[in-house]
């Protein structure tokens, strides 16, 4: 059966040939048809090349021949005058001063401005120019000094480890010499202490024995009530200190130090009860006679008293003698073994030091390293990018602080002959003009600006403009007088600049109209690609899209600065020769 299907189809095919090849195109157009339908749209970029160069902003209209003979001239600043250098009748040039105004710091800064910028430009001359040999030699040198500095510190730190080590041993075989030799002295010390100890106790008894007696507690209530209580407290301390001291005694190691330490308690014990003992002694001398207490009882009580108070003394006398002598004894070992001591803690503090120098020295390397790398790898595109960035910026500055300082001068912006001096020195500024000028030629150029534009123009600029009339030369103007009130033209409020001829051209005519621009910014040097390239991002920020290989675009934040007159912009964040996208079509 598949056989006789396969011979049916192949016999139609060849019998309507010329219908199968155009139902088999017709089939594949479909195909191809279907595809370029569902196929997604690519994507089409307008770009455009970011250049580095020079960057004029302008201010531009039609502008008006007119005839304004005598000019009124104004500061661009309100203040105080501080010069007037001309007088009504003096014939002056284009460009001379005519007055000026206190300008305070402005003098200095722009002094200031221009020394910044010359070391700007000595530090971007310094980058392009790149690291001296003898740089890289001092860089070497100072890293060579560092090496050896940590070098020696941990030799310093070898040598003090090594010396403490022996001091250490000496301080040890001292110590041991003191124990050994001392040991003897130590035994003679010690053997009478516990006899001794128990003199003192057995004497201390009597206090109890005569504050028991009946005649002694009448004399007691009659003469002295609390004194029975203040000598029971000191009897109770005397032999609670000679408890101590037989306990100090029992724990004594086998060094002379602990045998000093309870020879010390106990010599203390033996005071505080010799003490008790003296004050019973002037208690009863002190006491009244009465019926009971005679002056008879009161003399065999003192014999009793004053001979155990000789017990005590005695043995306090051995206790203390056998102290003296096991301290005499130790003396030149002590002297020894504290010498020694600050020795191990002197060198202790040199090996601590030496540890702080190897810490600070081997920063000092890394650091001295690190600067040599960079003075030999040189400087990278990126340091040689922010340098130039830096002298844009202070040619900005320089130029804004000039142009402020210029709005403190007065200059004649044509030839003429002074008519009228409205100001004095010391004095503020008139309401109208300060000075009148009656120029060499009566012609001026009107232009009415926008008040977008308005901001930008400036007392200090100039321009030009090119008649109609006169194509192909352009004739040089300068600003001579700004409206401080707008005027309506065409119903769009506008406001009235007029320029003045920097030459004479008594070849014009009043009503003379051409394309008029003044200059109200420069820079040079800077990189700019199409304002319309510049756009925003969902944060607000700025950004440029860059085609990276002629399909990847990368988002790149973006400072823009100076606007062009030809729709170009300032940016910084773009490098010259960078392809940026202006528009992506669908």
């Amino acid at each position: 059966m598949p056989f006789t299907l396969h011979i049916t189809v192949w016999n139609i095919l060849r019998t309507h040939k010329k219908k199968a090849i155009a139902g088999a195109i017709m089939l594949i157009l479909l195909i191809l048809g279907y595809r370029f339908l569902t196929a997604p749209a690519k994507l089409q970029y307008v770009t455009a090349v970011a250049q580095r160069g020079d960057l004029r902003q302008t201010v531009e209209a039609v502008g008006t021949v007119v005839s304004e003979r005598e000019l009124e001239l104004r500061f661009g600043a309100s203040g105080i005058v501080s010069n007037v250098d001309v007088k009504e009748g003096d014939r002056v040039t284009a460009g001379q001063k005519l007055a000026q105004l206190k300008a305070g710091s402005l003098g200095a800064s722009v002094a200031a401005q221009q020394a910044a910028l010359q070391s700007a430009q000595a530090d971007l001359r310094a980058l392009e120019e790149g690291t001296r040999p003898e740089d890289i030699a001092i860089a070497e040198a100072d890293l060579q000094n560092k090496r050896s500095s940590l070098e020696s510190a941990r030799q310093t730190l070898t040598s003090a480890e090594q010396n403490i080590m022996q001091s250490e041993q000496q301080l040890a075989l001292l110590k041991q010499e003191a124990r050994v030799n001392l040991a003897g002295q130590v035994l003679t010390s010690l053997s009478g202490l516990s006899g001794d100890l128990t003199t003192i106790e057995n004497s201390l008894s009597t206090i109890d024995d005569v504050l028991a007696r009946t005649d002694v507690n009448d004399a007691l209530v009659k003469g002295n009530p609390a004194a029975k209580d203040d000598l029971q407290r000191q009897k109770m301390a005397a032999v609670s200190a000679i408890a101590g001291a037989r306990t100090s005694a029992a724990n004594v190691a086998d060094d002379y130090q602990t045998a000093l330490s309870a020879l010390g308690t106990a010599r203390s014990a033996a005071d505080q009860g010799s003490r008790a003992m003296d004050s019973l002694f002037s208690l009863i001398s002190s006491l009244p006679e009465t019926q009971y207490f005679t002056a008879s009882a009161r003399e065999t009580i003192k014999a009793s008293i004053a001979s155990d108070r000789s017990s005590i003394q005695t043995a306090a006398s051995s206790i203390a003698s056998a102290h003296s002598s096991l301290q005499n004894a130790a003396a030149s070992y002590d002297t020894k073994i504290s010498s020694q001591t600050s020795s191990v803690v002197t060198l202790q503090g040199t090996r601590d030091k030496a540890k702080a120098d190897i810490l600070t020295y081997e920063s000092a390397v890394r650091s001295a390293e690190a600067q040599l790398q960079l003075k030999r790898a040189g400087a990278r595109q990126t340091d040689i990018d922010a340098a130039r960035a830096r002298v844009r910026q202070a040619q900005a500055n320089l130029a804004r602080t000039a142009a402020d300082y210029g709005e403190t001068l007065l200059t004649a912006p044509v030839s003429g002959i002074v008519t009228h001096v409205n100001i004095r020195i010391g004095e503020s500024l008139p309401a109208g003009a300060a000075i009148t000028l009656l120029g060499e030629s009566p012609y001026r150029v009107e232009m009415f600006v926008s008040e977008i534009d308005i901001p930008k123009v400036k007392l200090t600029h100039s321009g030009s403009i090119e008649l109609d009339a006169f194509r192909g030369t352009h004739m040089q103007l300068r600003v001579g007088d700004i409206d401080p009130t707008s005027t309506e033209k065409d119903g769009v409020p506008k406001y009235r600049v007029r320029l003045d001829f920097v030459h004479p051209h008594p070849e014009l005519k009043i009503g003379m109209t051409g394309d008029a621009e003044i200059v109200t910014g420069f820079k040079s040097d800077v990189v700019s690609i199409p304002q319309r390239a510049v756009i925003e991002d969902d944060t607000g920020k700025k950004i440029v899209r860059v085609l990276t290989d002629g399909e990847t675009v990368e988002e790149r934040p973006v400072e823009t600065g100076m606007e062009g007159a030809s729709g170009d912009i300032e940016v910084t964040g773009i490098k010259e020769g960078e392809t940026v996208v202006v528009l992506i079509k669908k």
